[in-house]
């Protein structure tokens, strides 16, 4: 396990190798989550203006977004996941917060993560259950964005608003998982020795391509 804790890997700086996947990777998901928030803006102020056609075609694309990121999100998890189990190279990390959460599927997921890091494992356990935590996390509000968009383009008008405010609670517990992701991203790098980057930089530019087209 990496010596440190998270505050400290979260303050540090990388190495310029590091810095620049690391720097990349973050790029890429904030500008997907930046264009899956405001097509949600979009089809609220939609709704809000009664263009209720554009406000369903808003919240269909809200969920192809969603389902982009929550894409992009796994793959980071599964190259970490990949690398830490061949190499050993593994942070330390902290347990998800239920509070931290909205949806009750995501809080349940938090819980058990937080009981079983605290209780139960140690060192390495911990680092993988909260990989695991955070991609079953991801698929859950991947399935749940799917749905609601099915429902806003087929039910009624007397059920639109639960539907747009299980979108926005989605949206919020994406954004958790996105920073999760990052901060254990980040730490990643903090015990990434040098002769390690370019293997987990293979490993990363697999599972999102679309970072082949940046500076890394």
């Amino acid at each position: 396990m990496g010596v440190g804790t998270v505050r400290q890997y979260w303050v540090a700086s990388l190495p310029e190798s590091s810095h620049r996947l690391y720097g990349a990777a973050l790029d890429d998901l904030e500008t997907r989550y930046h264009m899956q928030s405001v097509t949600l803006n979009e089809a609220f102020g939609s709704r809000a203006a009664g263009r209720f056609i554009t406000a369903r075609i808003s919240a269909s694309l809200v969920a192809e977004l969603a389902d982009c990121l929550a894409e992009s999100l796994q793959g980071v998890l599964c190259a970490m996941e990949e690398h830490g189990r061949h190499y050993g190279t593994l942070p330390n990390v902290e347990p998800l917060d239920a509070e931290n959460f909205r949806g009750a599927n995501p809080q349940r997921i938090a819980r058990t993560d937080h009981l079983l890091s605290t209780v139960l494992f140690q060192g390495r356990s911990r680092f993988f259950h909260k990989l695991h935590a955070l991609t079953e996390a991801l698929d859950g509000i991947q399935k749940q964005s799917r749905v609601a968009a099915r429902a806003l383009a087929d039910d009624g008008e007397a059920s639109i608003g639960r539907h747009y405010q299980a979108l926005e609670v989605l949206d919020y517990d994406l954004n958790t998982c996105l920073r999760e992701t990052v901060i254990v991203l980040k730490s990643f790098f903090c015990v990434l020795p040098s002769e390690e980057v370019g293997p987990f930089r293979e490993k990363l530019l697999f599972r999102m391509p679309s970072l082949k087209t940046l500076a890394c």
